[in-house]
């Protein structure tokens, strides 16, 4: 059976380089530890839509989510109590996010939440940001949504 989420991390993410073959964790939020070809470990962050290497092995993965930093982004446990809170809990595949306008936005007001497949998620920032990357700051963007 082929893992929804590695496939979007493959199909929206790849312009990045990175060969993805496990999505080995996943939070509250969709943010994702991914273990690439070689072995190494890197943390996939839809709402500042980064794909950075943060360890070379387990070891070094584990060590860099110790960090309280790391932690606190991680569990997010404020935003996820509020989020439980107003839609229930999420289902399997599912995680907590911001729509996609405040996503893009920064806007983590407690309306903008939502309940959203992660492969969804994960395919949306990937291919928002392929797209946008290269725009200056205060660019003007719009969206055309096509089914």
């Amino acid at each position: 059976m082929s893992d929804p989420v590695l496939m979007a991390v493959q199909d929206s993410w790849d312009w990045t380089g990175v060969a993805a073959e496990a999505v080995t964790a996943t939070s509250a939020f969709g943010h994702l530890i991914v273990r690439d070809a070689v072995g190494a470990f890197w943390y996939l962050d839809p709402e500042l839509r980064a794909f950075e290497r943060v360890a070379a092995d387990e070891a070094g993965l584990f060590a860099h989510m110790k960090q309280h930093e790391v932690r606190e982004i991680w569990e997010a446990e404020a935003l996820v109590g509020v989020a439980a809170e107003r839609l229930g809990a999420p289902g399997p595949g599912e995680c907590y996010s911001l729509v996609p306008r405040a996503l893009i936005a920064g806007d983590y007001a407690h309306e903008n939440l939502w309940i959203v497949p992660v492969a969804e998620l994960i395919r949306f920032t990937g291919d928002f940001e392929q797209q946008t990357r290269h725009l200056s700051s205060g660019t003007p963007i719009s969206f055309k949504v096509v089914d």
